[in-house]
């Protein structure tokens, strides 16, 4: 049986002239298997490549919704941050005021010499709220600065009422001048110098010549020296149209225009003027008018 005649693609190279020409022969069966393989790789490549082409647009596009929604996680803890720091700050404006409140509470009880509260106040602590009730809280945080505002005018008001009473309480002349016993009360008495009944504008009190004689009241010196009848005397204006008078002295210690305290020594008794002994004449008067002084003494003692 003869031999099936192979088919064959003869390839000839033709060099330079100084070469010899040379052929190189093909199998044509060969070529055709080569370029079925070549084909087929090249599909696959190209399959493969469609395949990872799709399947990187697809991961891309998942990276990309993913970044999305990073970034909008991250601008929504922005703003619940920004949220946070803003009731944050308004809790601190609370606090503040709070102990503001609680100050000026502690200077008022000061003033009035009332003891502190066993128990205080303490910090605001609030819950952060959801978003959805974040600018309800800040209503309600506003409301709340606008009340502690509103206290804080009260408690203003209170003080400066209180002061106005401390400074009323200290100008009364509710001390006594000096501690002895009364020998003549306020009004209607036996005239000590002769026949009759005479008005008694004061009260006198008997003490040592030398004893100090002390201011009844907070106030200002309006008078120091020789006064007809009361012979060395001192007037103080305590304000609110009150005077208090101190008579019959052996020494003035205080001069016009003074301040003094309650308290405050401004003469040493004596028996100067009209007096029958050594004593100390406490008269008040109210709007120039005498007053029963035990109206007043009552009220410090």
């Amino acid at each position: 049986m003869a031999k099936k005649r192979q088919k064959y693609i003869n390839i000839m190279v033709i060099p330079d002239s100084n070469r010899q020409i040379k052929t190189i022969k093909l199998s044509i069966p060969l070529l055709k298997a080569v370029s079925t393989v070549a084909v087929a790789l090249i599909l696959t490549a190209t399959i493969s490549l469609v395949y990872f082409s799709k399947t990187t647009a697809h991961l891309y596009t998942v990276i990309l919704e993913k970044d999305m929604q990073i970034s909008q996680l991250t601008q929504i803890k922005e703003e619940q941050d920004r949220k946070i720091a803003a009731l944050n700050k308004n809790a601190q404006m609370v606090n503040e005021k709070i102990k503001n409140l609680t100050e000026l509470e502690e200077k008022i009880r000061r003033m009035v010499g009332l003891a502190s509260p066993t128990t205080s106040r303490g910090n605001v602590t609030r819950t952060l709220p959801s978003d959805s009730t974040i600018s309800y809280d800040n209503q309600t945080t506003t409301e709340l600065l606008s009340e502690i505002d509103q206290k804080t005018e009260d408690f203003k008001d209170l003080i400066s009422k209180v002061e106005a009473r401390l400074n009323y309480l200290a100008a009364l002349p509710s001390a006594y001048p000096v501690y002895g016993t009364i020998t003549s009360p306020f009004g209607m008495r036996k005239n000590p110098f002769g026949y009759g009944y005479e008005f008694h504008p004061g009260i006198d009190i008997s003490v040592h010549i030398g004893t100090p004689v002390k201011a009844a009241g907070k106030g200002v010196v309006v008078y120091a020296g020789w006064l007809a009848g009361y012979g060395k005397a001192v007037i103080i204006d305590h304000g609110y149209g009150i005077e208090s008078v101190y008579g019959h002295n052996s020494q003035i210690l205080v001069k016009v225009g003074q301040t003094v305290n309650r308290g405050d020594v401004i003469a040493k008794s004596g028996n100067t003027g009209r007096s029958t002994g050594p004593h100390v004449h406490f008269e008040i008067r109210a709007n120039g008018s005498p007053v029963n002084p035990m109206k007043y003494l009552a009220k410090g003692n």
